[in-house]
């Protein structure tokens, strides 16, 4: 048996690249359960002005317009496969999904109620009080 022909440039030298993975890519890869591209952190998603036109046609109002679709440049249609860039729906998935991170919940507005002596001054969200109720504020 002979041993196979350098290919044209090749100087029979070692190989410059690592050596390429024996095993193929697995034709499923399990996504989450809620992949969705309305929830996926690369999607830019369509204007307010689509999609209110779109949930007045649903509605029964106005005329026909297509289901709004937003934007996406981290498109992966199979595992392991190329990357591509596109017009998506929001109830469209990829294998190349990344979940938002979960907003922060809001802090420090607390009820406050101001008293003065038996009777209530101010009543309100902290941090929307008057400036004279403000104790930074205040010249001690």
């Amino acid at each position: 048996m002979k041993a196979p022909r350098p290919g044209i440039g090749d100087n029979g030298g070692p190989p410059l690249d690592d050596p390429a993975p024996q095993t193929p890519p697995p034709a499923y890869a399990p996504r989450p359960y809620d992949a969705a591209c309305s929830r996926c952190l690369h999607w830019k998603p369509p204007t307010e002005r689509e999609e209110f036109d779109y949930r007045a046609w649903k509605g029964g109002y106005g005329r026909r317009v297509k289901e709004p679709s937003g934007y996406c440049h981290h498109i992966r249609h199979r595992p392991g496969g190329p990357v591509a860039s596109g017009g998506t729906m929001g109830r469209s998935f990829c294998y190349n999904f990344e979940r938002k991170p979960d907003p922060e919940p809001e802090r420090g507005r607390a009820f406050v109620t101001i008293w003065q002596g038996d009777k209530i001054a101010w009543q309100g969200r902290e941090g929307e009080e008057p400036a004279e109720f403000r104790q930074g504020e205040l010249d001690l």
